[in-house]
Parts: structure tokens; sequence; C-alpha cells
């Protein structure tokens, strides 16, 4: 789709695709940590160890806005299959999309009857401020705390995001239950939080390399209700 805006022809969508899903490592906050390989290169276990560790519990990087890193990541992308594209147009063509994106069909639903039953609900998402708050409104979707990687300037898996959440929350992070549909970033970074985890997968996808056991696998997010069923403010 992002081709398509800019009337660039290119024979392998995928490959694209993947050029720029790897691309993240290096663009992202914790790119400075990432060894200074082509994108698709694959990490070694030591390597993949360190970063880990040091995205969950280490020093906080300088605060990078989500769009900038769709920027650096269009560019390893465009210079990887030497596309001639134009990255900031790239990068707010992902904005605009996400600001209207779609919630998943059972999304209102769920948010609705957990808050009905005394529940505190909360979003956590590794976001921009306007594109998050655009998506949030357009899908009536209502939390009784928003956090954005924005408003906290940290990123997801840091143990410091899910601890900020809790706290907002009132609650100790062993009561709470984190919903989320990446292993890294969302089953991984709760765990080590102490928070319990649930993970719905919505896919047969599991990225390589990444060990952690939510303490519940749902397949949509509806089924939550299952989980709370009888339960009021707790």
């Amino acid at each position: 789709m992002v081709l398509a805006d800019q009337g660039i022809a290119h024979p392998d969508h995928d490959a694209v695709y993947r050029t720029f899903f790897s691309a993240y490592g290096k663009a992202g906050p914790w790119g400075d940590l990432m060894p200074r390989t082509a994108p698709t290169e694959p990490l070694t276990d030591q390597q993949r160890s360190a970063i880990t560790s040091h995205t969950l519990d280490g020093p906080l990087p300088p605060w990078m806005p989500t769009y900038e890193i769709w920027r650096r990541q269009w560019t390893i992308t465009f210079c990887a299959h030497q596309i001639a594209g134009d990255v900031d147009r790239a990068a707010g063509y992902l904005r605009e999309e996400l600001a209207r994106a779609d919630a998943y069909p059972d999304a209102y639903a769920t948010i609705e009857a957990l808050a009905g039953r005394g529940l505190q609900v909360a979003l956590l998402s590794n976001a921009d401020e306007d594109f998050l708050q655009s998506a949030v409104s357009r899908a009536r979707l209502r939390f009784s705390v928003i956090q954005s990687s924005e408003s906290l300037r940290a990123y997801k898996p840091h143990r410091a995001v899910f601890a900020a959440l809790c706290h907002r929350l009132g609650r100790d992070p062993a009561s709470v239950l984190y919903v989320g549909d990446s292993l890294p970033a969302d089953v991984r970074g709760a765990l080590n939080a102490g928070l319990r985890s649930a993970w719905i997968s919505r896919s047969e996808r599991v990225t390589p390399g990444i060990p952690p056991t939510p303490h519940v696998t749902l397949t949509q997010l509806s089924q939550l209700l299952d989980l709370f069923e009888g339960a009021h403010g707790s």
C-alpha cells in the first residue's frame, strides 16, 4: 500500500515487507545496541540475549517518536531494495492509516462488558499520541487509563513502562492481567515486570528465539469474558 501510494513498482512486496519489519531493531530506540550488519541478517543467541536484557531492564534510551522510527525503517528498506521512495511520505502514510484503523470486531463489546463488571480496563500502546487517540476515539473505545509510549517517553518491553501503568491504576503488578498479541513486547515485557500475561495468538506465526510463556493463550479478545465470568471490581 505504501509503494502503491508513491506509484512505485516492485516485483516482490513480501521481500520489502520483511526488510521493513526486520529493520525495526536497527531503526528503533535500542538501535545503538544492534550489530552493524545487514538488516535481514539474523542475530546470534548471545547478541539476542544481551539486547533482550537491555530492552527489559537497562537504561532507557533517548526518546524517539514512532514516526521517526518508521522514517528510519523506510530509509533502510528503500536503500536495501534500491527503491527511490520518499521516507517522509511513507511514514506519514502509516500514521494516517493507523489513525483511522478499525478495531478488531470484538474489541468494543469486550471492553464495554469488562468495564460493566467493575473491572479497570487500561490501554498501553507503543504509539504516538496523535494516531493512537484518533483510532481510539474513532472506535469509541473507553478505558480507565490510556498510556502511550509518547506519554511515557519509553517503549515496551521495558519494565518502566509496565510499572508506570500499574502505578496509574493503583494496582500491584501481580494483580494486573496484561493482554497483548506480541510475544516479545507484550508477553515478555509484562512477565518481566511481574504482571500476569494473556497472549492473543491471532496467527500461527511465532517470533523465533522468543521463549516467554504467557499465563493464558487466547485466539480472540472476547475470550477474556470467560476468564472474568462473575468478576466484580477485582
